[in-house]
């Protein structure tokens, strides 16, 4: 849910507002053996607690896959996102949401995390945020509580951005230590979370941090150079003297883009009398051994990103692929090594 790339604001009162744009494997090549698994949850841990393999479920209603946790002692689900940074938990109680139940919030079973409360917005619906702290596990029976800052709010997201610039609110992967993760789409989808790199070779797409390094976007988002961008078999002119990101986001059902490129797809689709605007949509990179990987989707829900993005001085294309492009797909990410592997 790369909801909302940011607007940043800092209130009055010194609390900041991040409000994210609307809406990023079986593991892949691993040095470790998984030795531990519970049937019950399907909850698999290594031997030395640093990696750890949970099941998703696919929530049709929502077009999302849901992770299962604890958080003292309460069972909750929430959508995977690899396009925000945040542990959450809902701010109601016994709520049922799109037929599915998030779990239940008690505020005396969690402790001051010692934050001020946050202004944040996740898919256009924005409101008050309460940071505490609280045990959080997987699985109870065979994972110890680690205690974790999280955001008690209205939307359920469990984020897998892990660096962010200081002044944000902890991340999940920043307080637990994982380095690596992949997220599986394939049958019987799962979630990797590793303290070790995942993905071995040249077999993997270069990831850039330019957006928060150059053009001070306030969470590293996980971004590719795209190498072509193709609609309904024709090419869209990118233009090479400007880069075209492409942000990788599992919280986001379709696809977003930047207005340029929504703009110019129009008057492509007028100027050749297309039926669809977006029937079919290629997107491809370049691996670092030189290969081409290509990521697909028909007829994806895409909306302009407007005026949501924060980095006044960039003036390159982005486009930000979501389910329609990484269902059925394996996604490894290397974090500190800025590596992304696809897999079919």
């Amino acid at each position: 849910m790369l909801q909302q790339i940011a607007k940043i604001v800092t209130l009055p009162t010194a609390a900041a507002t991040i409000i994210y744009p609307p809406a990023l494997a079986a593991a892949t090549d691993t040095t470790t053996t998984i030795a531990r698994t519970i049937t019950d949850s399907s909850v698999v841990l290594n031997n030395d607690g640093s990696r750890v393999q949970v099941p998703l479920e696919y929530i049709q209603a929502l077009d999302a896959y849901v992770v299962h946790y604890y958080l003292f002692g309460e069972r909750f689900g929430a959508i995977v996102d690899t396009g925000s940074p945040f542990l959450t938990c809902p701010s109601t109680c016994s709520a049922w949401s799109y037929k599915y139940k998030w779990g239940c919030y008690h505020p005396e079973r969690t402790f001051d995390s010692g934050l001020s409360n946050t202004i944040e917005g996740f898919d256009n619906n924005q409101g008050k945020v309460v940071w505490r702290k609280a045990g959080f596990s997987f699985d109870e029976d065979l994972q110890p509580q680690q205690n974790l800052t999280f955001g008690v709010f209205g939307g359920v997201f469990f984020g897998l951005i892990k660096d962010t610039d200081k002044w944000i609110r902890p991340s999940f992967l920043g307080q637990t230590g994982y380095k690596s993760f992949c997220v599986d789409l394939r049958d019987n989808s799962t979630l990797t979370l590793s303290k070790q790199a995942m993905i071995l070779g040249d077999d993997y797409i270069p990831l850039t941090r330019d957006l928060n390094r150059r053009y001070k976007a306030p969470v590293v988002h996980y971004i590719a150079k795209a190498a072509g961008f193709i609609v309904n078999g024709l090419p869209l002119k990118l233009d090479v003297r400007t880069p075209t990101y492409v942000i990788f986001d599992t919280g986001l059902s379709g696809m977003a883009v930047s207005d340029e490129l929504y703009q110019g797809r129009n008057l492509q689709a007028r100027k050749n009398r297309e039926k669809s605007l977006w029937g079919e949509v290629k997107v491809s990179f370049q691996t670092k051994a030189g290969d081409e990987v290509e990521l697909s989707a028909r007829k994806p829900i895409t909306t302009p990103l407007g005026q949501d993005t924060p980095w006044t001085k960039f003036k390159g294309n982005l486009i930000v692929l979501g389910l329609a492009f990484l269902d059925g797909t394996s996604m490894s990410i290397d974090i500190d090594d800025n590596k992304l592997q696809l897999k079919k």
